[in-house]
């Protein structure tokens, strides 16, 4: 009995050598980590993997290689183990991977190999995941489908991915070789929709056929319209093609049949149709909205053309189009018109209201034109546009001041100059007025000095300190009602003028201590409508005319100035305070303007009483003086500032604080006035307590008021 029990050792090593000899010839290799259980029952041999539930990790670096050279190789293992070379005509052009959250079992037998529990496979760009897979050897087909849980909900349903194109069903058949393939229950994402079917098949050119299947836009689970058609082919990043196809709503076919329809599917920007909405109006009916076409017109712009019906007869049409140009501009342009009918034409109250409106969005960039600037934002149109009910933005309906803008600018590198042309428009949609300025026109030269020598030699003279500007303001505007707005009432009602300003300064340094600045300006106003008015005896009222016509004013000023600056200073050798420093600065200045225009005077006012009014009225840029001007204006400014020692500062050891930044007193004396020469005396203030507290003051003085109350 010991020599049996020592014997048995060694019988186990020769059964364990008998099994492997078996094992090798059915092409089975496998290393030392590998669990390999062969069942008493002959029709069912299979190698097994432990059980991820007892927390053990599944074997990497199992390989499978049939005599057929079919392989499956785990995506983590490392090394690798002696293969048979595959026969020819049965080769993969590359190894799969898989891996399983559960268990892996194989059949030795059938060849087949068994996933469970999130399994995954990969096979070049093809991936597949399911609750369960199963791997046929012999034909290189899998199968995949999802198991049903204790809820009885089906879960780890057939995810497929092939390339970019994505698949989920419910169950699916592949063959790798072939690369066809059978899904059944289908849903998978073409271009911006959905395509459904029951069952779809894959052929080696990569196109789907699909039986009894649909195509949508919407994204629900049960999709809430669907073209549904027999069969339809799909060509990947291509198009899709259909025979016979309905139009389905909420489940229910309705009478829209087409012969045949193709969606194209290519990615990126391109034409096709847009699905409208549907609904019901209270007053205008049922409805279809923003039913369209779009056109890719290429890389730069697009168009798309919608519309609105409605079943009692209204109706509308919108132009939208998107433009870029990279670096230099984008925009965006919007043209609508509706016509609004409002009850039915056999009855009295029968009405049709037609709108429009018209919105631009345009931006250039910055860095085309440095020197060049253009932008718009346009928003015109009917006052009614968006009050009519049948408008879907809210932002619209609520608002009632709609206003547009266009400028274009432009400055001269190098040179002086600048220009400013800008268009404007304000209308309010509650009192209908209209208010648009076309054109607003500024040019301006900054200040130049025509008498500077271009080669300066010794000191600069006077008179190369004169200094000159240039402005020229021109402007065209209308305030009207949004009804006559397009006609001849119009064209009478616009104002517009033509204004050029000159302006002439120099400063010039007097007696050391003080400076002195002259200065001249000169302003020239062209308009082309003159107001006159006359007593008619006969209707006893004033007539009032408009004259049209090339009109002009000006006016001329000038004006002198004296300042300088007074310090008083105050230092200390001992304490915290260094010194204290006081500035004043007195001025005192003149200006004139002579009277160069007269008002009329005549019998003119209510009942014929004698009255007076200026032709130049009706100029936009104002009228010329029509009395003489002239004033002495003086005043000072003071500020006070103390200078004390710092210790956070390491330098110099001292710190500025300003105990009154400003202190000015100012007035003036008007030589023309008949009366009351002197003006207000006018007082103000600041100053910074505690460093973040600051404090202003004002004050008037009046030197003629006077107290009542004594």
């Amino acid at each position: 009995m010991a020599s049996l029990i020592k014997s048995v050792p060694f019988i186990l090593f020769l059964l364990f050598l008998a099994i492997a000899s078996q094992a090798q010839k059915l092409g089975v290799k496998f290393n030392t980590d590998t669990t390999v259980n062969i069942l008493t029952n002959q029709t069912e041999e299979f190698i097994e993997r432990p059980d991820s539930v007892r927390n053990q990790q599944a074997d990497s670096l199992l390989t499978i290689i049939g005599e057929t050279g079919f392989g499956i190789k785990d995506s983590t293992s490392t090394d690798s183990l002696a293969v048979n070379s595959p026969k020819k005509g049965t080769e993969l052009t590359s190894e799969i991977k898989y891996h399983a959250r559960d268990s892996i079992r194989f059949s030795v037998e059938d060849k087949k190999v068994f996933l469970y529990g999130e399994a995954q496979i990969n096979y070049g760009d093809i991936e597949l995941k399911a609750a369960y897979i199963e791997i046929n050897q012999d034909s290189k087909e899998v199968y995949a489908e999802g198991v049903t849980d204790s809820t009885g909900n089906t879960i780890g349903t057939p995810q497929f991915k092939s390339g970019d194109q994505d698949f989920a069903a419910k169950r699916m058949r592949y063959n790798f070789n072939t690369k066809k393939g059978k899904i059944l229950d289908v849903i998978t994402q073409q271009g911006e929709g959905n395509l459904r079917g029951d069952q779809v098949k894959k052929t080696a050119d990569e196109s789907y056929y699909i039986k009894d299947g649909g195509y949508t836009t919407c994204d629900a689970d049960e999709p809430h319209y669907i073209i549904k058609a027999k069969k339809l082919k799909v060509i990947p990043n291509d198009k899709i093609v259909s025979g016979p196809a309905f139009l389905m709503f909420e489940g229910v076919y309705t009478p829209l049949v087409v012969p045949f329809a193709l969606f194209p599917t290519k990615p990126g920007r391109k034409s096709g149709i847009i699905f409208p909405e549907y609904g019901e109006s209270p007053t205008q009916g049922f409805f279809f909205r923003n039913f369209g076409y779009y056109l890719n017109l290429g890389d730069q712009i697009d168009l798309a053309v919608t519309g609105d019906i409605y079943t009692r007869g209204s109706y509308g049409v919108r132009l939208l189009s998107n433009y870029k140009k990279r670096y230099k501009f984008n925009g965006r342009l919007e043209l609508s018109h509706n016509s609004l009918r409002n009850s039915r034409r056999e009855f009295p109250d029968f009405s049709v209201q037609n709108n429009f409106f018209v919105k631009w969005r345009h931006t250039q960039d910055p860095k085309a034109r440095p020197t060049t600037s253009f932008s718009s934002d346009v928003n015109f149109g009917t006052a009614t546009n968006f009050s009519n009910g049948l408008t879907t933005s809210a932002q619209d309906f609520l608002t009632n001041t709609f206003t547009s803008s266009i400028a274009f600018s432009k400055r001269w590198l190098g040179k002086p100059f600048t220009l400013n042309i800008n268009m404007n428009h304000s209308q309010n949609t509650n009192t209908n007025v209209v208010s648009v300025t076309l054109p607003q026109i500024a040019f301006g030269v900054q200040r130049f000095y025509p008498f500077k020598r271009r080669n300066q030699v010794g000191k600069q003279r006077w008179y190369e300190k004169i200094g000159v500007t240039y402005n020229l303001n021109a402007r065209n505007e209308v305030t009207t009602l949004d009804s006559i707005f397009l006609t001849r009432a119009t064209l009478d009602k616009m104002r517009n003028g033509v204004r050029h300003s000159v302006g002439v300064s120099t400063n010039i340094k007097a007696f050391k201590y003080f400076t002195i600045n002259p200065s001249v300006s000169y302003n020239e106003r062209w308009f082309f409508q003159s107001l006159s008015k006359a007593w008619n005896n006969e209707t006893q009222t004033v007539d009032v005319d408009t004259t049209f016509g090339f009109f002009s004013n000006r006016d001329v000023s000038t004006s002198v100035s004296m300042t300088t600056n007074i310090y008083g200073l105050v230092q200390f050798k001992k304490g915290p305070i260094r010194g204290i420093r006081h500035v004043l600065n007195p001025t005192i200045g003149f200006r004139y303007t002579p009277k160069l225009n007269s008002d009329e005077f005549g019998y003119f006012g209510n009942n014929g009483t004698v009255s007076s009014y200026n032709p130049d009225d009706l100029s936009i840029y104002g009228q010329a003086p029509t009395v003489n001007t002239g004033a002495m204006n003086f005043g000072f400014g003071n500020t006070l500032e103390m200078k004390v020692r710092s210790k956070k500062d390491t330098i110099t050891g001292f710190k500025k604080i300003k105990l009154l930044e400003a202190l000015n007193v100012s007035s003036a004396y008007n030589f023309f006035a008949d009366s009351l020469n002197l003006s207000d005396i006018r007082i103000s203030g600041r100053t910074t307590l505690i460093e973040k507290l600051s404090v202003n003051f004002n004050m008037n003085l009046s030197p003629y008021a006077q107290d009542t109350n004594l």
